[in-house]
């Protein structure tokens, strides 16, 4: 059985609700960044205005995390997520039917406002639902759901299979769960959980990870185009790899976690080793920056998109372990403040990556070189050291998971038997 006297099959099914729900999510996400080249044609804008659209997405979606946090502790997430899927499904539906690049921006704000309800309602079923040792499989899971984001999910049928399945599944905390933090105020639990370094060490890494991923999900496409030449199909195609292949990187991490548990290392111990070896691969983007077009060039971004993914799972699994009544205000609370984190650096990208193709560009044409030859190779240096920074981060916070994290709760650092 798993918690709350669920069977483990029925479990593993909501886990696969979680899946088609990310799903869902990256669907209506991913739409634009595949479609952009064409839209900035149409719409009439370039690339700091692009920054500016993923920055106000990261923008409503930090005000969205938050306040989606507060509500899913106190309200039945069972009646709450499938409310917030219809949303964020009618605010993707709303932005293909924008007529101009202010419609667009729009949209994309109340999407990410809606998108945002995803974490905290998820995660709050999963530390529900699973023991600390399969907790990571389940995130996998559900995390997995963000690379078949191209796929079609029919958002109706998801809330009816949603109803269906946990209609006779209680996803509230038992008493005993609770019981650590029943003798204390909401206020008092919260700031002793702000106060706890983990929080910050977690926050830390959830920026991290998410810098690499997101700057990848908005910018790979207009960089395989521009600076590599590839198609708007070809680009597509690949894209497709590179979206099952992270997929694949998230079910390894929680696939490699079990293992690893199952041979008797301790969870959190299980948790650190995944992540580690999963961040290394992250840095092949600074050789990826000088790599010729090619099958080893594609090869090398699909293994860094394969390693991003995969440490997600770790991140949400370690989050779990600072409370349970909170456990929505957490999850809030970090991917808010990471949201406003991708707000200022997508921002940042479409300014600085526009500022350098047009110095670039300017340098060319003052040295005598053709207009279109001087555009093409301007966008082709515009994305170098993004791309080179970009699989940067989630190193640096291994190194503070590494030195700093401790376990408060010892019963979580050995294997469970459930």
């Amino acid at each position: 059985m798993s918690n709350n006297g669920v069977s483990a099959n029925k479990a593993w099914i909501v886990c696969g609700l979680l899946l088609l729900a990310t799903m869902i999510n990256y669907m209506d996400r991913l739409t634009l960044n595949q479609t952009i080249s064409r839209i900035m044609v149409d719409f009439e804008f370039q690339k700091d205005f692009y920054g500016k659209i993923e920055g106000v997405f990261g923008l409503a979606f930090a005000v969205g995390a938050i306040t989606t946090g507060l509500i899913v502790d106190k309200v039945s997430v069972k009646f709450l997520y499938p409310l917030m899927v219809f949303f964020w499904s009618l605010s993707g539906f709303m932005t293909g039917l924008a007529r101009d690049k202010d419609e667009l921006l729009y949209c994309r704000a109340a999407l990410g406002f809606f998108e945002a309800a995803n974490w905290p309602c998820a995660l709050v079923t999963t530390q529900r639902l699973l023991a600390p040792s399969k907790r990571t499989m389940g995130n996998s899971i559900l995390q997995s759901g963000a690379a078949m984001g191209a796929v079609i999910t029919p958002r109706l049928l998801w809330i009816l299979l949603w109803s269906i399945v946990t209609n006779d599944i209680s996803l509230h905390a038992s008493d005993e769960s609770f019981a650590s933090e029943n003798s204390k105020s909401s206020f008092r639990a919260m700031f002793e959980i702000l106060s706890d370094r983990r929080f910050w060490i977690l926050q830390l890494m959830v920026l991290a990870i998410n810098s690499t991923w997101h700057f990848l999900r908005a910018w790979l496409p207009l960089y395989l185009r521009e600076a590599h030449g590839y198609s708007e199909s070809e680009v597509n195609w690949f894209s497709s790899g590179y979206y099952l292949a992270s997929d694949a990187g998230a079910l390894t991490a929680g696939f490699l976690t079990l293992f690893l548990v199952s041979k008797g290392v301790s969870v959190i111990n299980s948790r650190k080793w995944v992540y580690g070896f999963f961040s290394f691969f992250t840095l092949l983007s600074i050789p990826a920056a000088f790599m010729p077009s090619g099958p080893l060039f594609l090869a090398v971004l699909i293994m860094i998109g394969f390693s991003t993914l995969a440490l997600f799972p770790s991140y949400y699994s370690f989050s779990q372990d600072l409370t349970v009544k909170h456990q929505g205000k957490i999850t809030g609370a970090l991917g808010s403040l990471n949201w406003v984190g991708m707000f200022v650096m997508q921002i940042s990208a479409g300014y600085l990556i526009q500022r350098t193709e047009n110095n670039y560009f300017v340098g060319f044409m003052n040295n005598g070189i053709a207009l279109e030859e001087a555009r093409k190779l301007a966008q082709g240096q515009a994305y170098t050291w993004g791309i080179i920074i970009a699989g940067i981060p989630p190193i640096l916070a291994l190194t503070a998971l590494h030195f700093f994290w401790y376990e408060k709760n010892k019963s979580n650092q050995a294997p469970a038997s459930n």
